[in-house]
């Protein structure tokens, strides 16, 4: 049976479960857009921009724990949203890039087309752009299609490579290849999950960011050595680490992001639980065995010595950066530690490439617990206490206050969402529900992504069960991305929208130019933004509310009708400018003495 190729495109998004895709309209992509919106299980978006449609479909894929989508028009289109693009790579985020191209025909005889550089490179310029920022890449235009299945396994190629690697992939698909009739008999070949393991041997001879597909090109594993036996590695590294824990006296485990791109999360709190281990991050942040954050020299100083002073650290999907390190401040001693990647395992100072988080942390469960259940006792750790019940001082909001009383505002399920700023390290050390999910971009950190990303988010939560989706994100940043809030009244998506007013960007001054004018922003008038972006013929109700006090946003929040998320609010909450989280204010000092660093001639 032959089909044609957008509807084989279509088919394959909805296997991976993909409801709503984003982007914008351009030419070049229109008549692929058509089957998007003829199917009757596919909703497109529509995003104000590019560069929010991919923050859209980065936040969309992290609710939805599988595949996000953007389809963009070339050239001119796909450049906007490479910034998003890259925040994907950056933070491990499964985000397949689709765009429309000129037709074969008019790429072959270099035609001078719109959206082109007015060089001999023009089309291939912008994937090759791209490439840096993809795991995989299907340059339809460049495959020559032998026969009905080459183009769909090019797709499926980068599809599979994606889902597996928890990283953007990029398709360009050239007019004419819109209609063009290829086998529907890929359909039948099963996909991976999103966060299904590869077999060991192909994660460690994984294709390298950047890798084209091309019946032309050789595969990556054809000129690889033989590996070992991955089962007898697999088995080592199990016993070895176990033996670690066995010998430890005070047991630690540390959580990071990557243990959620790769679906660890619920096996990580199942190795906490029965192991008695105290765990920070990614965990219940209510269970009796939760620690806090731990951020080197920025973290609360209980947090910092039950770390520093453990005898056994296991690090789970570690993504150490400037910010969740306090700038490369943490000290574990390598002879410790355990670290588990998706790419290899640490055991101190040996590495094992051909294994990694998804094949040893289920096994290392069992095994610890066998541990557990020869020591006699086997007392839970008991953490300190981290947040402080705090009374507000004066008529000011302050982020000292403030933070932990929306701590318990919060909802068992909510969707919480935080921009890179005050909000991020605002909410550092406050206990979520043990149900809530958190989204924010600590490592790529680009201003303005957490309001793209609030829809993809709203639009992911619309999906099951009701939760809320509440985003924390400042009023310089806002200005960046405020338009797809348009795009929420459009959708019919109701998210809280906590804008943080302290008159410019907070997190700059914090690290340098604390009067300077380049931290300083046009103050927009907030209460307007709902009603100038709903229009006239908007159906989604509205709210916009601003709050100068305590005792307002205490009101606002006792308030049960506005526990109800059956309206979009906007909701301004006034801070005193140079105020900001004690987190923050370190992580600025560490930020502003490491760039000032010379470099050693």
């Amino acid at each position: 049976m032959s089909i044609d190729f957008a509807q084989y495109l279509v088919e394959r998004l909805k296997q991976c479960n993909v409801k709503y895709v984003f982007g914008v309209p351009g030419d070049y992509n229109l008549e692929l857009l058509d089957f998007i919106e003829r199917d009757p299980e596919l909703v497109w978006v529509g995003n104000a921009n590019e560069l929010n449609a991919a923050y859209a479909s980065d936040g969309y894929a992290r609710v939805k724990r599988g595949l996000g989508v953007i389809i963009t028009t070339f050239g001119v289109g796909e450049l906007s949203a490479l910034c998003g693009i890259a925040g994907a790579l950056a933070e491990r985020v499964p985000v397949l890039h689709i765009v429309g191209a000129p037709n074969r025909a008019m790429q072959s005889s270099s035609a001078l087309l719109h959206h082109t550089l007015n060089l001999p490179t023009s089309f291939t310029t912008f994937s090759a752009m791209s490439r840096p920022l993809s795991c995989s890449q299907a340059l339809l235009n460049d495959i020559e299609p032998r026969d009905p299945s080459t183009w769909s396994d090019a797709f499926d190629k980068v599809l599979k490579d994606v889902l597996e690697q928890c990283r953007p992939g990029y398709v360009e698909i050239p007019t004419d290849a819109i209609h063009y009739k290829v086998s529907a008999e890929g359909l039948k070949k099963l996909l991976p999950s999103p966060h299904s393991a590869p077999p060991p041997e192909a994660q460690a001879i994984a294709p390298t960011i950047g890798m084209n597909v091309s019946p032309r090109s050789p595969t990556a594993s054809a000129a690889q050595p033989k590996l070992p036996p991955p089962d007898a590695v697999t088995d080592h590294v199990v016993r070895e680490i176990t033996d670690r824990f066995a010998k430890a006296q005070k047991p630690i485990v540390i959580v990071d992001l990557c243990a959620a791109r790769f679906g660890m999360t619920d096996e990580v709190r199942r190795l906490v639980e029965q192991s008695h281990i105290l765990g920070k991050a990614l965990l219940d942040e209510h269970h009796p065995l939760y620690g806090g954050c731990y951020i080197g020299a920025n973290s609360k100083e209980e947090v910092r010595k039950d770390v520093e002073s453990a005898d056994f650290v296991l690090c789970v999907g570690a993504l150490r950066s400037d910010f969740n390190s306090g700038s490369f401040t943490a000290n574990i001693d390598p002879n410790i530690s355990v670290e588990l990647h998706s790419f290899t395992t640490q055991v101190g100072y040996a590495a094992y490439p051909t294994t990694d988080i998804r094949h040893i942390l289920p096994r290392l469960t069992p095994a610890f617990a066998k541990v557990m259940s020869s020591r006699p006792g086997g007392e839970s750790t008991k953490s300190a206490k981290v947040v402080q019940e705090l009374q507000p001082k004066g008529d000011q909001i302050t982020h000292k206050w403030f933070w932990p009383r929306m701590g318990k505002w919060f909802a068992d399920n909510d969707i919480i969402i935080t921009e890179t700023g005050t909000s991020v390290f605002g909410l550092l050390d406050v206990p979520l529900p043990s149900h809530a999910t958190y989204v924010a971009q600590i490592l790529w950190g680009s201003i303005g992504w957490s309001v793209g990303a609030a829809l993809g988010c709203s639009l992911a939560a619309s999906e099951g069960k009701p939760r809320r989706t509440v985003l924390f994100v400042g009023d310089g940043a806002l200005q960046l991305t405020l338009q797809e809030i348009g795009t929420m009244l459009r959708r019919g998506v109701k998210p809280y929208l906590f804008v943080i007013n302290n008159e410019g960007y907070e997190i700059e001054r914090q690290i340098h130019g604390w009067t300077a004018e380049y931290n300083e922003i046009q103050q927009y008038n907030h209460q307007l933004l709902l009603p100038f972006l709903a229009g006239t013929k908007s159906k989604c109700q509205y709210e916009s509310i601003a709050v100068h006090t305590p005792s307002e946003l205490e009101a606002l929040l006792n308030n049960k009708d506005f526990a109800k998320d059956d309206k979009i609010r906007l909701v301004e909450v006034y801070m005193p400018r140079g105020d900001a989280p004690e987190e923050l204010i370190r992580q600025g000092k560490l930020t502003a003495k490491a760039n000032a660093k010379a470099l050693v001639q």
